[in-house]
């Protein structure tokens, strides 16, 4: 007898953007009873996105109406199962800031960090949810502190917007914040114990800004959130062509398939580019002093690559200027390598997945377990379990009163080998 387990159905993780809504749903499908040692497989249970016009972009409203229409028409067109979501707080509500504390033990520390919120972002403990990754160890003159990213919400615009959420009728089941859900699209991947060393730099370029992560292994070590984004580039354009920005952005995505080399001298092609250089080469040198303070504060392994996630992570042009200002290989991430992505309409694994990584780290959140690769080839059995993911985030399942009490971070053992890695 072949007892077969059914999949797993995970919340499906919201993208609330600045120019679009995107919702996807995971599920975890086991192997037979027979075989019990077979690894879960990721699936895309279904995964839509709908584009914003600029009536939404100029709404105040942390879920603007435009964006509930959207989530409702994605429930009736899509194959969803349930309301549950895990949804990122709207990152204008969530302020991050760094501290260099001295060395002190962890509860100690948590005690620290309240009692200075005051100070950091001018309100206090009772009237936000303060939450802090501890990043190690840093040298400052003669003496050893350690470095904090603290992380503080007002208690009444998360409530705001989970009242919100829930005038949409969706079941909020955890909240969380970006940089989190962005780089769990990189810790799946991290399985085996050479992995934990390894230093990853990740940036996700947004409509309105870019964000800039590095971690070392399952934890982030810094955090920058840079003004410039796809919405600068667009401008730029909009005013040496002429045109209006929607159509701008049109343009610069046309350009961003591959061309022949004659292509390149194309008028339009060349506008683009003279127009968006500039500020190009001013968000990479800004990347570049990103990873220069970490090099300095956080002495050890040198990056060995960068990955770029985001609605902007598929421009060429972007990617060529990375490269030659960071002397590190750049290339755009693939959050979804390694999962069926059969049911998604349209998709395409190998072309441009990277706006997705939002949404697939959020729908990540509540999966735990080692996950079997897409073509089957077996996976080593590292000599020790990996450890649990140490990225504290802000999440609370909502129930009665809607807060955001952290939790401990499940234990989300990556399959990928370690060639996969590299283009994950």
């Amino acid at each position: 007898m072949f007892g077969i387990i059914r999949p797993h159905v995970q919340p499906i993780g919201l993208d609330i953007g600045h120019d679009s809504v995107k919702m996807l749903q995971l599920e975890v499908a086991g192997g037979s009873l027979a075989m019990p040692a077979r690894r879960d497989a990721l699936i895309v249970r279904d995964a839509q996105k709908r584009v914003l016009d600029d009536s939404a972009r100029a709404n105040p409203e942390l879920l603007p109406r435009q964006a509930a229409e959207a989530i409702d028409d994605m429930f009736a067109g899509g194959d969803f199962v349930g309301r549950k979501v895990i949804a990122a707080l709207p990152r204008q509500i969530v302020q991050i800031k760094n501290l260099r504390l001295p060395q002190m033990p962890p509860l100690e520390l948590a005690n620290v960090v309240q009692a200075e919120a005051k100070n950091v972002f001018g309100f206090s403990a009772q009237d936000a949810q303060i939450e802090f990754l501890s990043t190690g160890e840093v040298r400052q003159g003669t003496e050893v502190r350690q470095e904090v990213i603290v992380m503080a919400a007002l208690r009444s615009d998360v409530d705001r917007f989970v009242e919100q959420l829930h005038r949409a009728r969706l079941n909020v089941e955890s909240l969380d914040v970006e940089p989190c859900a962005l780089y769990r699209c990189i810790d799946r991947f991290i399985r085996r114990k050479q992995d934990e060393t390894e230093v990853h730099v990740v940036i996700d370029l947004g409509t309105q800004g870019t964000r800039v992560m590095i971690g070392r292994g399952h934890e982030i070590s810094f955090f920058k959130s840079l003004d410039v984004g796809g919405a600068a580039l667009n401008e730029a354009v909009s005013r040496k062509l002429g045109i209006k920005e929607a159509d701008a952005r049109i343009v610069r995505r046309r350009l961003w398939t591959g061309e022949d080399p004659s292509a390149k001298r194309d008028p339009v092609r060349q506008a683009v580019f003279d127009a968006t250089r500039s500020i190009m080469e001013s968000l990479a040198r800004e990347v570049s002093l990103c990873m220069r303070y970490y090099s300095v504060t956080f002495r050890g392994q040198r990056p060995c690559r960068v990955k770029l996630l985001g609605g902007e992570a598929g421009d060429p042009q972007l990617t060529a200027i990375l490269s030659a200002a960071l002397s590190v290989p750049v290339a755009e991430g693939r959050p979804l390598l390694s999962v069926n992505c059969d049911r998604m309409r349209g998709f395409d694994n190998k072309g441009h997945s990277s706006e997705w990584a939002l949404a697939m780290g959020l729908g990540l959140k509540r999966t735990e377990g080692r996950f079997a690769p897409m073509d089957g080839t077996p996976r080593a059995i590292p000599a020790e379990p990996p450890q649990s993911a140490q990225v504290v985030d802000l999440s609370v399942a909502l129930t009665n009163t809607p807060s955001l009490e952290s939790e401990p971070q499940p234990q989300s053992a990556p399959v990928a080998p370690i060639e996969e890695a590299a283009h994950a």
